[in-house]
């Protein structure tokens, strides 16, 4: 499955859910120009580097949970979490940090179904940004995890030297029978997407009335002999468009 195409897939399962409600909810990013470029002169300061005293640089794991990435220190000691409702910005800015650079983006357009966004991608991790409208967003009440702010992938087990995992240690290349193994694995809950490992129930407003739990997923790879990637957070659904 190409990127863009596993990006429809993963937002098409929690967005069918409000299609009936709410309609599409498109959205487009909002244009930015191009920052003035400084040339470097004689006597000018040095590009400034990491502080070896941010927690952020002891950041030696990347863990996937439902409602939230964590960034974890050696020993499992969790540093910070990032929400999936949290500013994108913000969560790029953290990361940044700790794997020592910025992304390679990659913007892609929206569809009649799913928003426009940007892949910010790190060797094998990606934090997929997607630009909802937040005015409707706000006041159509779905403000939740329904419609994340980002979404995390694990294209691989490690992504430089940080390792990707799930809380529970699967890793993306694992073979399947791993997964199935897993003690969160619940083929019987339905995302639309893959196959959750982690599950939690969420808050969710006193008008909704589907499904409450949010999941952290895995998809086997194309021979179902290995998993090929894991996601989060994706919804349980109770029917698919």
């Amino acid at each position: 499955m190409t990127r863009i195409g596993r990006t429809a897939a993963f937002t098409t399962g929690a967005l069918a859910l409000l299609l009936s409600m709410t309609g599409c909810l498109g959205g487009s990013p909002a244009a930015t120009s191009a920052p003035d470029v400084v040339p470097s002169s004689p006597g000018s300061s040095p590009t400034p580097t990491a502080d070896p005293a941010d927690p952020l640089t002891t950041v030696t794991a990347l863990v996937a949970r439902p409602e939230a990435l964590e960034l974890r220190a050696e020993g499992g000691t969790v540093v910070t979490s990032l929400d999936y409702m949290s500013s994108p910005a913000d969560a790029v800015t953290a990361l940044s940090t700790v794997f020592g650079a910025p992304p390679a983006d990659e913007p892609y357009a929206g569809t009649n179904h799913a928003p426009a966004g940007v892949l910010h991608r790190w060797d094998t991790f990606v934090l997929e940004e997607r630009l909802y409208d937040e005015d409707r967003r706000q006041a159509e009440g779905y403000d939740w995890v329904v419609w994340p702010r980002f979404a995390v992938y694990f294209d691989g087990p490690a992504a430089g030297s940080l390792i990707l995992s799930t809380a529970s240690g699967l890793q993306a290349g694992d073979a399947w029978s791993d997964a199935e193994a897993d003690p969160g694995y619940d083929a019987d809950l339905w995302t639309c997407t893959a196959t959750s490992v982690e599950a939690v129930t969420t808050a969710v407003p006193s008008t909704w009335t589907g499904p409450d739990r949010v999941n952290v997923i895995v998809m086997p790879s194309d021979d179902g002999a290995t998993v090929k990637w894991i996601g989060a957070p994706e919804l349980e659904a109770d029917g698919c468009a």
